[in-house]
């Protein structure tokens, strides 16, 4: 019997070293990104990413009503150059907007970047792809 309790207390402690260190690592890591938002005035704002990262790509979407996504889907309305994390938007386009940014240019893992993929979200689908047929020979429609 002591010999069970020696074992476990043993564990005990190495577990207790484990979370110590764990914790002592995570004092050194930078802290996530998070967004911030502020009023420019006339209509514009800027929307900033705090702690970003220099080598990402961050792309801006926003959306008039949380939760239902098939009727107001997340819509892009920038797409960041690399390390870029602050953007200028005009709130008289965007009266009531919720806005999230993400990284990466393909969501979905099927090799086509978001902005040409039909369905960002779905590899099963890939490039969007529009065909005129009509006018033809580069007539002009007015």
């Amino acid at each position: 019997m002591k010999r069970i309790k020696k074992i476990s207390v043993n564990l005990a402690y190495l577990f207790g070293a484990g979370a110590a260190i764990i914790t002592a690592l995570n004092v050194f890591a930078d802290p996530p990104p998070a967004l911030s938002i502020s009023s420019l005035g006339s209509n514009q704002f800027s929307i900033v990413i705090t702690n970003a990262v220099t080598n990402v790509n961050y792309v801006l979407y926003s959306t008039p009503v949380l939760g239902d996504a098939e009727n107001y889907p997340w819509i892009l309305l920038s797409i960041g150059d690399l390390g870029q994390s602050n953007w200028i938007v005009d709130g008289g386009e965007l009266p009531f907007s919720f806005f999230r940014v993400v990284t990466g240019n393909d969501f979905d893992g099927d090799g086509v970047v978001n902005w040409q993929d039909a369905d960002p979200l779905d590899p099963s689908v890939g490039i969007l792809n529009v065909t005129i047929n009509t006018p033809l020979n580069g007539a002009v429609v007015q």
